[in-house]
């Protein structure tokens, strides 16, 4: 467990007040680290709390933890979620209204962090950058105040690298897993850096090569968190050899390169990734002045653990008991290098996730995969249409994405039909299907009219001219994913229910009950800072006056 030095344990004499007052009359972290966890469900704090001895055991002693911390929108997805975390937005008005969406404009499905106008430095690949983005993130703020200030933002995904560093930030960096090396784009630097070379002279990702991850602790520990290690609808696919403990990951055949993507069934990317920002803090000489510094760390392995063997397996909880190990060492190297009481840690999930659908049912909840069927959906009500209007082959519904039905509306147009008129036509058989538990068209989201805490979270999802016409709700533990795994995007409490917690500096441990958003996330550590937050901010600061040491 991380122990704080002598230094680090001093009280300091604060006027909380000024925290929130804009006022910088006392001294600020010189460096603060914004911790995103991908997947990381609000209950593992409890369900491995007398487990946790490294860096979730500093968090959750030593910082405020918001227990009731919720993502207020719909699509619970990587990069809507990640958009909020940096920006304290809902998503859909903004534009982020999930990973992928169908694009009218050009018929196809779109990235959310697409650019073609930039290119990439250190690969070949595909370029993304924030620059579609119109809005600023926590970083931008913080350089509006203080220009001298630097802000870096890593993950493994670029999408969450991205939307974590903002407009303007000094760095951003993901991963590429032809090469196994992190990469960047020119809209951020003209240059690779010197030092990330030097950080991929050792090819750091090779060392993981042939070795065995096992579980850490006796199996009785985990049989009583768990399910079985062995469990119907865990992935059995070619590429995951072994179903249960302990997971081997081959060396490449001789005169191979490593398949770097194998390393998504394991959490040792999470390892690099902390080692990456500690170069990032070394080469930059962060936390090293007056000027505060921000390094947005986009922890991502638990996702792909979590997807290929759901939130209750033995692989989720030793991915989290392996997580709080190298946040241990990730800590105790800020507490060397800058001090914990400069340094401010926060860190929240991106989502959820919900359970196998074959666990579900076994625990009476029924649930299933409709993966298969909703891409049936399109073609299936365009017969329905096309024999109730009759208007020979043309498609009515352009496409089925971002959980909602795109209709073809220059068409609609030209015939004179009405989205309403659609509405009621499809919504009737939408509702049949044993999946869908309800239907929301988009003009309701639109409307002047209350809505219900659902229909807030699909407005809050919802853009007025990128997203679909009529979204449809699936039943709970009903998803996407198929034939196994398990997945998460929906509006539902174990998709959207994450943790909250801000530590270090002078802030000292507490729980807090009250319910919260994610979008007071990026407010809280800007008012910490005593920095201007945008009128256009969602979120508002969460009071953590009265845990501040004084």
């Amino acid at each position: 467990m991380v122990k704080l030095t002598a230094v680090s344990s001093l009280i300091f004499f604060v006027q909380p007040a000024a925290l929130f007052s804009g006022k910088k009359d006392y001294a600020p972290p010189k460096l603060v680290i914004v911790l995103s966890v991908d997947q990381m469900r609000a209950d593992f704090i409890d369900r491995f709390d007398d487990l946790f001895t490294g860096g979730f055991r500093y968090l959750i002693d030593e910082g405020v933890v918001y227990k009731n911390a919720y993502h207020e929108h719909a699509m619970t997805s990587t990069a809507p979620a990640h958009f909020v975390i940096g920006t304290g937005r809902h998503p859909g008005p903004a534009g982020i209204i999930a990973n992928s969406w169908y694009d009218r404009k050009s018929q196809k499905s779109v990235y959310c962090v697409e650019d073609d106008q930039a290119i990439t430095l250190g690969s070949g690949g595909p370029s993304v950058s924030y620059r579609n983005v119109n809005a600023n993130a926590l970083g931008d703020w913080l350089k509006k105040s203080s220009p001298r200030s630097k802000v870096y933002s890593i993950s493994v995904k670029d999408r969450s690298a991205v939307f974590m560093g903002g407009n303007n930030p000094d760095g951003v960096f993901w991963l590429d897993f032809e090469t196994g090396r992190f990469i960047t784009s020119d809209y951020y630097m003209k240059k690779f850096p010197p030092w990330l070379a030097r950080f991929h002279a050792s090819k750091p990702l090779d060392k993981y090569f042939g070795r065995i991850w096992k579980r850490s602790l006796p199996v009785a520990e985990y049989d009583r968190r768990c399910r079985p290690d062995d469990y119907l609808g865990e992935d059995r696919s070619k590429e995951i050899p072994d179903r249960t403990f302990p997971h081997s990951l081959p060396e490449p055949k001789a005169g191979k390169s490593p398949q770097y993507g194998e390393l998504w069934n394991f959490p040792f990317l999470d390892e690099t990734l902390l080692y990456l920002a500690t170069a990032i803090i070394d080469n930059n000489r962060l936390g090293g002045d007056n000027y505060t510094d921000i390094v947005n760390i986009g922890l991502s392995m638990s996702d792909g653990v979590g997807h290929r063997y759901g939130p209750f397996s033995h692989e989720v909880m030793e991915m989290f008991l392996t997580l709080d190990s190298y946040l241990d060492s990730f800590f105790e190297y800020l507490d060397i290098k800058i001090g914990l009481q400069n340094v401010m840690i926060a860190l929240t999930g991106d989502h959820g996730a919900g359970y196998l659908p074959e666990y579900s049912q076994e625990l009476g909840l029924g649930g299933g995969r409709y993966g298969d069927e909703s891409k049936k959906l399109s073609k299936q009500l365009n017969t329905v249409l096309l024999d109730k209007f009759g208007f020979g082959v043309e498609k009515i519904i352009d496409e089925v994405s971002a959980g909602a039905l795109f209709y073809n509306l220059k068409f609609l147009k030209t015939i004179g039909v009405e989205t309403r008129e659609i509405d009621k036509v499809i919504s009737p058989i939408l509702v049949k299907n044993e999946w869908i538990d309800a239907v929301i068209p988009a003009a309701v989201l639109e409307s002047n009219r209350p809505l219900t805490k659902l229909e807030q979270r699909y407005r809050n999802s919802h853009h007025k001219t990128k997203s679909g016409d009529l979204y449809y709700v699936p039943k709970p533990h009903w998803i996407s994913k198929s034939p196994y795994g398990a997945s998460h995007g929906t509006p539902y409490d174990w998709d959207s229910h994450v943790p909250i917690i801000f530590a270090g500096n002078r802030i000292q441990g507490k729980k807090v009950f009250k319910r919260t958003m994610t979008v007071d996330f990026a407010p809280t550590i800007a008012a910490y800072l005593g920095l201007e937050i945008p009128s256009k901010v969602d979120g508002k600061p969460l009071d953590l006056s009265a845990a501040i040491q004084n």
